[in-house]
């Protein structure tokens, strides 16, 4: 579902993006992170900014499917990778 996870130019993030048109209900995955305990940092309909309990690292989630990982440590981007892609299908919309 997703390309390779590439790292930003500038921002000291790696980002990923979905092969396909993707469109994710936001509202719904927010509730479920909120109960899997990660910190919502902010929530718009545009972004949902989440604070991954263990790792201690920020994602960003668009609407699009778009996935940003603030940090540039390529093992905890493979893990949170792997874990976002998946968890992401489960609220996308058809």
């Amino acid at each position: 579902m997703y390309d390779v996870v590439e790292p930003c130019s500038d921002s000291g993030a790696y980002r990923a993006e979905p092969k396909e048109k993707t469109k994710i209900d936001l509202e719904e995955l927010e509730e479920y992170l909120i109960k899997r305990e990660f910190e919502i940092e902010f929530s718009s309909e545009v972004i949902l900014l989440v604070l991954h309990p263990r790792l201690d690292v920020e994602v960003g989630i668009y609407p699009s499917g778009k996935l940003l990982f603030k940090t540039t440590d390529e093992k905890i981007v493979d893990e949170l990778f792997e874990e976002f892609t998946e968890l992401v299908k489960d609220f996308k919309n058809t």
